[in-house]
């Protein structure tokens, strides 16, 4: 249970507004959760005989939520501010006194604001342009629930702000907000079969695999965040068919590996499909309506136009070796290190101290992905990440003297062994 409490710890009956303060540290904590919980799935699914997920799939999701982390650096002041603005100024009911009972009710306010939220990343092209980053893995583990686009910080706080109208306090959204997002990295597994009666009531792992398929007819379905109840109302409920197993992934599934060039190249093929109409209204139905509408077609495109997905097609191709593992590892925890101390000590009044640190994040968490590709141009990206980010630690230094120790050290290293030892970052290519 310390892990649970870890996670959320402003989530209960008497949450108080150190939140809004906290909320930095408190995700953070739930990002290291989730990687407890994924070396708990790893003995699980061994204990079961089943099929491990690929130790880089794993890293991966973990360093898109880095991203995700680390864009609160810019989105935040806004998100939470016009929340509180829009709640003290035009709240027409009032906030509701701690209790069981509001604790209850605001679960399923937010969980209802999710699943719009959700129902529209998928049926509006430009916002699954987005939303696709967390589809595509070709896996599904606990780590997905953590594997979000940064870009999406942009939209998802306007689905939420109803709930200032209704009196939800900021502090309240934000805790339920935060621990939605987490009670869905346990639906992200194979290891869980079925829980029984419950499944009628709240999103398991059993619905949300349908949730993940690319298969054609599992699109578009189980958009439930904590409850599965919404989509027996809205008629956006699924259960997996018998001798129809679930395919991962997206339909046009993407053969690389590299975070940034993942977060944008759905939004790039949208635009070309806008720029290919015939008329300024087919482009604005092109970037708001499905992303299988075409003319002539309903919101989500003709079933039949939709793409089949082979339960065989090849996985994108990765190149792996114990060193390359290694190293994507120590690269991630150090800017996962990095990010914990942005996120809770930086001040964002501050332009340029938070955004100069921000792409030195950015591009090591950007590296591991083109290890992963085993692009040919590795070695140089990788020296001149590493001296770009020594002289940003040595002449502006944290105030954190054993991070900035520890991250000066693991970027001379990383520049010594490229500069000596190219050689041992050579992969074997894997699918």
């Amino acid at each position: 249970m310390v892990f649970v409490k870890d996670m959320i710890p402003f989530w209960g009956p008497n949450i108080s507004d150190k939140v809004v303060a906290s909320g930095g540290t408190s995700n953070i904590k739930g990002l290291l959760a989730v990687i407890w919980f994924a070396l708990v799935e790893y003995v699980i699914l061994w204990s079961q005989g089943k099929p491990l997920p690929k130790l880089h799939n794993n890293i991966l999701s973990l360093v898109h939520a880095t991203l995700y982390e680390l864009s609160k650096l810019c989105i935040r002041g806004l998100e939470y501010g016009v929340y509180t603005w829009l709640w003290q100024n035009y709240a027409f009911l009032p906030s509701l006194p701690d209790s069981i009972s509001t604790f209850l009710l605001h679960i399923l306010f937010v969980d209802f604001c999710y699943y719009w939220l959700h129902r529209a990343s998928h049926e509006i092209m430009l916002l699954w342009a987005i939303h696709q980053v967390h589809h595509s893995d070709e896996e599904i583990t606990v780590t997905v629930g953590l594997r979000h686009s940064p870009i999406q910080r942009l939209f998802i706080w306007l689905f939420y702000l109803p709930l200032a109208l209704l009196g939800v306090t900021p502090s309240q959204m934000l805790a339920h907000v935060h621990f939605n997002y987490m009670f869905q990295c346990w639906v992200h597994t194979t290891s869980i079969k079925s829980i029984g009666i419950l499944e009628y009531i709240i999103n398991t792992p059993n619905h949300h695999r349908v949730h993940h398929g690319s298969n054609l007819e599992y699109l578009d379905v189980n958009y439930g965040g904590i409850l599965i109840i919404w989509d027996r109302l809205f008629g956006t409920y699924k259960d997996e068919e018998p001798g129809n197993p679930v395919v991962y992934g997206i339909i046009t599934q993407p053969q690389y590996h590299n975070p940034l060039k993942h977060q944008i190249f759905y939004l790039s093929d949208m635009v070309d499909k806008a720029l290919l109409q015939d008329s300024w209204w087919n482009s604005l139905c092109a970037v708001f309506k499905g992303p299988s509408w075409e003319p002539g077609a309903p919101w989500r495109g003709w079933q039949d136009d939709k793409i089949k997905v082979d339960v065989s097609r090849r996985h994108a191709p990765a190149y792996i070796s114990t060193t390359i593992h290694c190293y994507a590892v120590i690269q991630f925890i150090a800017t996962l290190l990095l990010t914990a101390h942005l996120v809770h000590t930086v001040n964002i009044s501050s332009f340029f101290f938070p955004s100069l640190y921000g792409l030195v994040a950015v591009s090591s968490l950007t590296a591991v992905g083109v290890l992963y590709e085993g692009h040919p141009r590795a070695q140089l990206f990788e020296i001149v990440r590493s001296t770009v980010s020594l002289g940003v630690h040595l002449s502006l230094p944290l105030e954190n003297g054993v991070l900035q120790t520890t991250l000066i050290s693991i970027h001379s290293a990383s520049l010594l062994m490229w500069l000596c030892f190219p050689g041992a970052f050579r992969g074997h290519q894997m699918s």
